[in-house]
């Protein structure tokens, strides 16, 4: 018999001492329910959305110095657009800053006394203010729906591979071909680097991927981030109680894996099971 698989909802405490729950100490940074909830930008995309926080708005309010003295606190509406720009790079944090930007710009070089931070006329003042909270907000917004953008575009990728593999299974297929297709799909699913099947239960104490998408193990097997995969991780592939196997994972270090998507890997070892028993 392999070792058995721990209660679903606790995670596995000291080996001397059963279990405790999977709410306990040593959680640095909760689970993520739905793909593209933490989805990370490119540190050269992020230093570059940086970048032109500053210097567009800025740019941006240098060349309406010609039009200044004609249109005066309709430009404030103008430095609305290079905040927007920034904030479709998909981060908040350049899009809070664009947004001080275009406001420190519109200040110094669009109102009098010009090139100076103050004010003569009140209604500047609140020109300004007004600009700074209306591109705080389209900013936000708009990366905010990049994001879910994001996160849409990877369901749409889950979907396509856990319907893929239901369409597989039920054509001829050898074990082996299954084997690999299976394993493709759960490395994009989960991405992760590697994913090998070992036949036959379990015998060690390695990290479990359960069937309900939750992950159980030590406390010292996990990783604190409960976003991200434990080294080891086993997913087995059970079926009608009986443990066919596992598929050992290698994840990507710093990958953050939704719950959604752990529970789509769980339901195609379950379909794999089904498969080849």
């Amino acid at each position: 018999m392999g070792a058995p698989l721990p209660h679903p909802g606790s995670t596995l405490g000291p080996r001397s001492g059963g279990h405790r729950p999977s709410s306990g100490a040593g959680r640095a940074r909760p689970e993520t329910l739905t793909p593209g909830e933490r989805a990370r930008i490119p540190a050269r995309r992020l230093a570059l959305a940086y970048a032109l926080a500053v210097a567009l708005p800025l740019a941006s309010a240098g060349s309406l110095i010609p039009l200044r003295a004609e249109h005066g606190r309709a430009l404030a509406i103008v430095l609305v657009v290079p905040v927007v720009v920034v904030a479709a790079l998909g981060a908040t944090g350049p899009a809070l800053v664009a947004a001080l930007s275009a406001g420190a710009g519109y200040a110094v070089l669009l109102t009098p006394p010009y090139y100076r931070f103050a004010f003569d006329e009140p209604d500047d003042r609140v020109a300004t203010l007004i600009l700074v909270a209306v591109g705080v907000a389209v900013g936000v917004l708009n990366s905010l729906l990049i994001g879910a953008r994001a996160g849409s575009a990877a369901r749409r990728s889950e979907l396509d591979h856990l319907l893929r593999f239901a369409s597989e299974v039920t054509g001829p297929r050898s074990p082996e071909e299954l084997t690999a297709s299976a394993c493709g799909h759960l490395r994009a699913v989960l991405h992760v680097s590697d994913c090998r099947w070992q036949p036959g239960p379990r015998t060690g104490d390695a990290p479990v991927l359960l069937p309900t998408g939750g992950i159980m193990g030590y406390l010292k097997d996990l990783n604190p981030d409960r976003a991200q995969l434990p080294q080891g991780l086993e997913l087995p592939a059970v079926s009608g109680g009986h443990e066919m196997g596992r598929f050992v994972l290698t994840p990507e270090p710093g990958q953050v894996v939704s719950y959604e998507e752990r529970l789509t890997a769980a339901t195609i070892a379950t379909m794999y099971a089904a498969a080849v028993e």
